[in-house]
């Protein structure tokens, strides 16, 4: 009975020994596991905040697809679903002014905006890896250290040429925008679409700028002429001579190289529009109206090719504007009478 009794004393429990080695497993695992729910948490957070970039993104291509502008800062916390971002930041959004404002020719008129972005590779910028022109708008955020450190214009929205510069994730920088004043890890989370991808995304169908007819009547030596050149979509000139619901373009036209003009019809864009050798931007002789007149009587009969170029204010410089062209034949037959 003693023997048994004493088996069995020795048989139960664990050891001291035995109950560290567990208390260093379970010690062990804890931590791992504690870091493992800090590292899933912050990819939850980024996950989540790039979801609610995307979302702005989507609201303002409703938005311009509606309006054909994209909204002012003010009107961009009104429509988005979450102006700030999962850190509790305002969203940062960068837009062209000349996108805000579709009676003065809104997105599906334009061919190019003042916002381009540049990736760089150092934190002087250097030689950029990729530049994007012609960006619509640019939402960005802090991110995880909840400290912006894109440099964003001063002006916005920006009413000149401007280039935002965004770094490679990790690359250590200062702040830009005096929120935290101190050196880290580049960590902002930025997104851009252009222009055409937003005239695609928004249904853009129509041409920027175009000359509506296809053909022009034809008219009788010795009888009185009259007809109409008109133009559609693009941006109109600011200091229009015709203010009011219709757009005002700028005109050139190119004789007939063989036969020149129709002797005795004048075209008029609110003064007469003289023939150009070559109507190319700088060099054409370029009126200013909403629709080119042509009148007179014709003193010759024959058939004359002539093309009419129109253009707008799409780039206040010029060099950039729209611009298109259509070629014409204008038939004049003999006499109508005996």
């Amino acid at each position: 009975m003693t023997k048994i009794s004493n088996t069995l004393n020795e048989s139960t429990g664990f050891t001291l020994i035995e109950l560290a080695i567990v208390l260093v497993i379970v010690g062990l695992l804890m931590g791992m596991g504690a870091g493992l729910v800090g590292t899933l948490t912050k990819r939850a957070k980024l996950f989540e905040n790039r979801g609610i970039i995307d979302a702005a993104v989507e609201s303002l291509i409703s938005y311009s697809a509606s309006n054909n502008e994209l909204p002012d800062a003010v009107t961009f916390s009104s429509i988005v679903r979450k102006p700030n971002d999962v850190w509790k930041k305002p969203l940062y959004y960068i837009v062209d002014d000349n996108l805000l404002d579709s009676t003065a020719g809104g997105i599906c008129d334009r061919k190019t905006t003042q916002l381009h972005i540049n990736n760089c590779p150092t934190t002087g910028c250097g030689t950029p890896t990729n530049t994007v022109d012609n960006v619509a708008f640019i939402i960005l955020s802090g991110s995880t250290n909840f400290n912006n450190q894109t440099r964003i214009p001063g002006t916005n929205p920006v009413t000149s040429d401007t280039t935002i510069n965004y770094y490679s994730q990790g690359l250590t920088l200062d702040d830009y925008n005096a929120d935290m004043n101190r050196a880290e890890p580049y960590d902002d989370i930025v997104k851009w679409i252009t222009l055409d991808e937003l005239r695609i995304k928004a249904g853009c169908t129509s041409s920027q700028i175009r000359v509506v007819n296809n053909e022009l009547p034809y008219g009788f030596q010795g009888t009185a002429y009259s007809g109409l050149i008109y133009g559609d979509g693009g941006v109109s000139f600011s200091d229009g001579s015709d203010p009011g619901s219709e757009l005002d373009y700028e005109w050139c036209w190119e004789d007939d190289p063989v036969n020149g003009s129709p002797a005795g019809i004048t075209f008029t864009c609110d003064t007469a529009l003289v023939s150009s050798a070559n109507c190319s931007l700088t060099t054409g002789a370029w009126n200013q109206c909403t629709t080119v007149s042509l009148a007179g009587t014709p003193t010759a009969s024959g058939s004359y090719k002539t093309t009419f170029f129109v253009r707008d204010e799409n780039d206040d410089s010029g060099a950039d504007d729209n611009i298109s062209q259509k070629s014409f034949v204008i038939t004049v037959n003999p006499p109508s009478g005996p």
